[in-house]
């Protein structure tokens, strides 16, 4: 399967927010409680643990100033090439026939 011009390691969104938070020295209680998320959910997102739904990026968005639809678009690259290398989904994939006709 062609990497589509991915990078080999996939990098999750909360990477990203981690390292801005980081650079902000913000912490990730205090964030939580300006964001009005709970710290669990902030803690996994940023550890990779939860993915970044639309709402939460636009918050990110308002409080960071970092695009959402940038985020997002790092989700979804995050989950295409983690379930591409997910051994259960490519065995899966492998007995699925071709049926589109080559033009």
């Amino acid at each position: 399967m062609a990497t589509l011009g991915y990078s080999f390691y996939p990098v999750h969104p909360g990477e990203v927010i981690k390292d801005e938070m980081e650079a902000r020295n913000i912490s990730q209680r205090e964030f939580a409680r300006q964001v009005n998320v709970s710290y669990t959910a902030l803690n996994e997102l940023l550890n990779g643990k939860r993915s970044l739904s639309p709402t939460t990026a636009l918050m990110f968005e308002a409080a960071l100033d970092i695009p959402a639809d940038a985020l997002m678009n790092m989700q979804t690259k995050y989950t295409m090439q983690t379930a591409r290398q997910d051994r259960k989904i490519l065995s899966w994939l492998a007995r699925i026939p071709r049926v589109a006709a080559m033009l």
